[in-house]
């Protein structure tokens, strides 16, 4: 996959994180959910992070159903597109992550991902494991319910063969009381004890231009303002832009013995 080294055009920040690399092999999975959640707008800013951290990663995308701009694909030029609903779909995907050479892979899943992934876990995780992959799953979860059933339902069917990172999507609200507050959400974050961080809404013609230009937020920084475009070249969005990198990289940080587990935390997974 080619992309610009972002350690030569990306804007000042400070370093973040002095974890470079997981333990071992790991894929790190949004959870397929209907449209709107904000997956691949979570992962492609962990992509940015990765990245920018010089961190080892392979992009993938399952999404066969997003087709639009936003997609990974779209994106990170050179991301392979992958369709997991085939009969062996899961197993070429997991035959891609042995042959990798980078430790993580980041995987965007479609919304109609759901019952083959599952029954693929049912069937392989053990023999997987026996490779030492380990699985973490992102969920997004918004004001609309149906995103903490979808969570839910994940977390039924993989139960303890993943960890958990749920992300508090605000685009839509602050609203996360299905989760937080019924019993079935209270009985999920007692038992799987998911890692959480938040991610704030973005405004909506920078996020348009985003996903239409085909760029991450730190693409659209480094990018020249032919590619940027009008709207995203502005020195007050791009004043937004490098915040919204901010805020959300700073998270990443915290949470870096998540998304790359030193060994001894993968034991026993």
């Amino acid at each position: 996959m080619t992309r610009t080294n972002p350690s030569k055009t990306k804007p000042r920040m400070d370093k973040t994180t002095d974890r470079k690399e997981a333990d071992r092999k790991q894929i790190i999975f949004t959870e397929g959910a209907k449209g709107g959640g904000g997956k691949t707008t979570l992962l492609s800013s962990l992509a940015d992070f990765f990245l920018a951290e010089s961190i080892p990663v392979k992009l993938l995308d399952a999404d066969i159903d997003n087709k639009s701009r936003g997609s990974l694909s779209h994106l990170f030029k050179g991301t392979p597109k992958i369709d997991i609903r085939t009969d062996h779909g899961l197993d070429q995907f997991i035959g891609m992550v042995l042959d990798e050479k980078a430790q993580t892979v980041l995987a965007d899943l479609g919304a109609g991902s759901s019952k083959e992934t599952w029954a693929w876990f049912e069937q392989m995780h053990d023999s997987v494991r026996e490779e030492g992959i380990r699985f973490l799953a992102i969920g997004l979860v918004t004001n609309d319910s149906s995103t903490t059933s979808a969570i839910l339902d994940w977390a039924n069917a993989l139960q303890n063969r993943v960890d958990y990172l749920v992300v508090k999507n605000k685009v839509a609200g602050e609203d996360f009381s299905y989760l937080f507050e019924s019993e079935p959400g209270q009985r999920f974050l007692q038992l799987a004890k998911p890692a959480i961080i938040e991610m704030e809404r973005r405004l909506p013609d920078i996020q348009q231009e985003l996903n239409d230009r085909g760029l991450s937020l730190r693409q659209a920084l480094e990018a020249p303002a032919e590619i940027a475009g009008p709207v995203l070249s502005k020195s007050y969005n791009r004043m937004r832009i490098k915040g919204y990198v901010n805020r959300l990289e700073k998270q990443f940080s915290e949470i870096i013995d998540v998304l790359l587990p030193p060994y001894e935390a993968l034991a026993g997974k």
